[in-house]
């Protein structure tokens, strides 16, 4: 009762034509939204929960804060299919930047210690996150941490509260509930890393209303 319909709505900052200055803002929501609103935290719980991670591909990075937030990396490397985006406030960042599609990784095998993504994985259908979650072991060789938003009606009036507050940009007042329809439930994210291949996986519930998917190279 507490979990909406699943509702395919395109992004606007997925948009090739979207103005510059919307565009910024909405990838500056998105930083002060992992900082204060529990991005920054689930993301680095869920990559320690991988054990010794020195090296890490973050897939959808966008402007690579997540990466930065994370201490004692030996490389970081943040990955986007919009240049754009990894271009922006890259001023002090220290991630390496590639654009490429995270379907088809431009990396070896076991190139880095881990994969992860951070509200990237409600961008595609349960069929693209397999292969993407395939292509992610591959490249890792201790796994890969995922999280996003689970789709549910609190996150949903959240997201629509500051929006009508005018907190957030046009962009993200648009994208923000867009992409809380487009999410997954637990069980649903369960059931796509269960396909993955991984010789272990969990998926876990990460405060507030987030999903983690972790899945193991080796038991």
């Amino acid at each position: 009762m507490f979990t909406p319909e699943r509702i395919i709505t395109p992004e606007l900052l997925d948009e090739h034509d979207a103005p510059r200055a919307d565009v910024e803002r909405s990838l500056r929501d998105l930083r002060l939204i992992n900082r204060y609103f529990g991005g920054v935290r689930v993301y680095r719980s869920l990559l320690r929960r991988l054990g010794v991670v020195r090296s890490v591909v973050d897939l959808g990075a966008g402007t690579a804060d997540l990466l930065d937030s994370v201490a004692g990396l030996t490389l970081g490397v943040a990955v986007d299919i919009k240049i754009e985006h990894l271009a922006y406030l890259r001023r002090g960042s220290h991630a390496l930047r590639v654009v490429a599609d995270a379907a088809r990784l431009p990396f070896r095998d076991g190139a880095v210690d881990a994969v992860t993504s951070s509200h990237f994985f409600h961008h595609f259908s349960p069929d693209e996150n397999e292969a993407i979650l395939r292509e992610s072991l591959r490249v890792a060789r201790r796994g890969v941490a995922v999280n996003d938003t689970r789709r549910h009606y609190a996150p949903l009036l959240f997201v629509r509260l500051i929006a009508a507050l005018g907190l957030v940009g046009r962009i993200t007042a648009f994208d923000a509930p867009a992409s809380v329809l487009r999410g997954y439930t637990l069980g649903e994210a369960r059931a796509i890393g269960g396909r993955s291949g991984a010789a272990r996986m969990k998926a876990v519930r990460s405060w507030p209303y987030r999903f983690g998917l972790m899945l193991w190279k080796s038991t």
